[in-house]
């Protein structure tokens, strides 16, 4: 790959088209929101470091919503509760009501809208709203984003009220550029449904509510500035064009550092997925070394292994976690998950070819495998070994509905995908040669020191297991397993499972 400094807006772009596929909202509706927060910002006079910070927030406030994806889709279609985060107090029963409606009869949708409605307003949602935002906070600190943006991060569900789940803060007591945000995705999503005049009205309906009524106020009588050439196509430039102060650059471990955002990003969104992206491309590395591709190739077969899975965002919790036989309608939902990584990396100019190679990573040399159904005449080298690391990485780890093989079984299983035709022999030659049967991904010391038995409770935190299954799984009591999790909470400095499950990614745990 071209060894060039690499924009941190240029991954974010695809990062935020990721995001958004999660929240269930329309596309770009981010790239609108951190435009507006930054010409907010700079209408509005704050200093410049604020505006920075404004921009970035918009861009990231969101990055740890699929670490609650699998709880929340017990409940409800987590895809369909986007257009909760702009409903004002009065809106929230109507909207769980009618999204509800799909799967309950009317009496029953109104009683579980008003149920639901109490638990996300009230303190119950602070634990999910802490997963979010740690998590977010993590992610911004590996990015070196600086505290503006991390502290900020904290402030995300927040209201001017103080009538948030966590009460953390309230009035101008809220980071400053977090208080730019929260009008700006007000702005940012009313606008891809409704007028200039509805935008204005609901904006001077929350001021002094939800919303800073000062930066309310200057936005509803500033819209048309605001939303100057936001529906002229594609946002991606006009989001590059918008990034306030100097451009932050990335440059050769800071890109794959940036990359793997993405990858946890998407595997945080199955409990059965944590650290799946990162062991992909751990194995596509070493495997692409000893089969002696180029160092272009090596590096570019890497990246593509972080973020090859993170379309999955795009998909129900509900039908990633079942345990039992897919329906054709399911199997097909499934299998566009590809597509939504290709999608992702599409019209970004620094990372298609990455996004493409990892869309790739399900095909099959005799064309049955997906989303493009491509043959080996269209298959390189690089797709070809993505897709053994990828398959045998995959039946290494446990799934809902199956058990993890051995290392051996997996090393046969691949070699009979290739008799079949399925798979290139040379490919899942370098595969298993380079993984040697001895494990795929060394487990380093953690930067903190923690217990082997602490580390084996952190790994089943972080794949989100409940006390009780924990307590069960390693034969201990409840009670010790909740003294571990507290001390390992105090020991490395979270206070949320997502927290962790970040933390044990980042030191090889998992």
């Amino acid at each position: 790959m071209d060894a060039s400094p690499v924009r941190l807006a240029h991954v974010l772009d695809s990062l935020a088209l990721a995001i958004e596929l999660g929240l269930g909202v329309p596309a770009q509706t981010i790239h609108r929101t951190a435009v507006i927060s930054a010409r907010l910002g700079h209408g509005a006079g704050i200093d410049e470091r604020d505006v920075v910070a404004a921009y970035y927030l918009a861009l990231l406030c969101y990055v740890g919503c699929t670490t609650t994806s699998h709880e929340t889709s017990k409940a409800v279609d987590e895809l369909g509760l986007g257009h909760l985060l702009v409903a004002t107090d009065e809106e929230l029963v109507p909207e769980l009501e009618r999204a509800l409606a799909a799967t309950l009869p009317a009496p029953e949708a109104h009683a579980a809208a008003q149920s639901m409605a109490q638990w996300f307003a009230g303190p119950e949602m602070g634990p999910h709203h802490r997963n979010h935002c740690e998590a977010a906070e993590l992610m911004a600190k590996r990015l070196e984003l600086g505290p503006r943006v991390v502290d900020g991060l904290a402030h995300v569900y927040e209201r001017w009220d103080g009538m948030s789940t966590q009460r953390l803060a309230a009035a101008e007591a809220i980071s400053l550029p977090m208080r730019v945000v929260h009008v700006a995705w007000v702005v940012g999503q009313e606008s891809t449904t409704r007028d200039a005049a509805e935008i204005a009205r609901r904006l001077r309906l929350r001021a002094g509510r939800s919303l800073d009524p000062t930066l309310a106020a200057l936005a509803a009588d500033d819209l048309g500035d605001l939303l100057s050439d936001l529906d002229q196509g594609d946002l991606g430039p006009l989001l590059l064009d918008a990034e306030p102060g100097d451009p932050f650059l990335l440059s050769g471990p800071q890109v794959d550092r940036a990359l793997t955002c993405i990858a946890d990003f998407g595997d945080l969104k199955s409990p059965h997925m944590v650290g799946h992206s990162r062991r992909v491309a751990d194995v596509a590395q070493r495997a692409a070394r000893a089969a002696s591709m180029t160092p272009d190739d090596v590096d570019l077969v890497t990246r593509a292994g972080l973020v090859h899975d993170v379309g999955r965002v795009g998909l129900q919790s509900s039908l990633l976690a079942k345990a039992g036989p897919l329906s054709r309608a399911e199997h097909e939902r499934i299998r566009l998950h590809s597509y939504f990584t290709e999608r992702i990396f599409a019209d970004n100019p620094v990372l298609a070819r990455v996004g493409a190679l990892g869309a790739a990573h399900h095909e099959h040399l005799d064309g049955s495998g997906y989303h493009r159904g491509l043959r080996s005449s269209g298959l390189a080298a690089p797709a070809r070994l993505l897709a053994a690391a990828n398959s045998w990485c995959s039946l290494t780890e446990t799934r809902p509905h199956r058990k993890a093989l051995t290392e051996p079984e997996a090393s046969n299983a691949l070699r009979t995908q290739a008799d079949q035709g399925l798979l290139d022999r040379n490919a899942v030659e370098a595969v298993t040669t380079s993984v040697g049967q001895r494990g795929s991904w060394t487990r380093r010391a953690p930067s903190i020191a923690l217990t082997e038995r602490e580390a084996e409770v952190l790994r089943l935190v972080a794949r989100e297991q409940t006390n009780p299954v924990i307590a069960q799984t390693l034969g201990i009591s409840g009670k010790t397993v909740e003294r571990h999790v507290t001390h390992i909470y105090q020991k490395i400095g979270v206070s949320s499972r997502a927290g962790a499950a970040v933390y044990a990614l980042e030191n090889g745990l998992m």
